[in-house]
């Protein structure tokens, strides 16, 4: 006697469910390592933030500078028309 067709269809059912098993866990096997990557940190932010200190660093010094030369010509321009 052969095998009935409902026997064939779960067969089918299975195979299929064993597919999408072996689907699902290379999914999530991929989205580990995604998240494993983006855990890392880029090592061009360290570079970066490094850079981005020493630029603010300069910018207060130039203003700094700036504030000084603005005090001194306030200063002359006063001496001027105060004379």
């Amino acid at each position: 006697m052969g095998e009935s067709p409902a026997a064939g269809v779960i067969q089918q059912l299975q195979a299929e469910l064993r597919a999408a098993r072996i689907e699902a866990q290379r999914h999530k096997l991929e989205t580990e390592e995604l998240r494993r990557r983006v855990g890392k940190p880029d090592p061009r932010v360290e570079r970066l933030e490094a850079e981005l200190k020493r630029v603010r660093e300069e910018l207060a010094e130039v203003r700094d500078q700036r504030d000084e030369l603005l005090a001194g010509v306030r200063e002359a321009v006063a001496q001027l028309e105060g004379k």
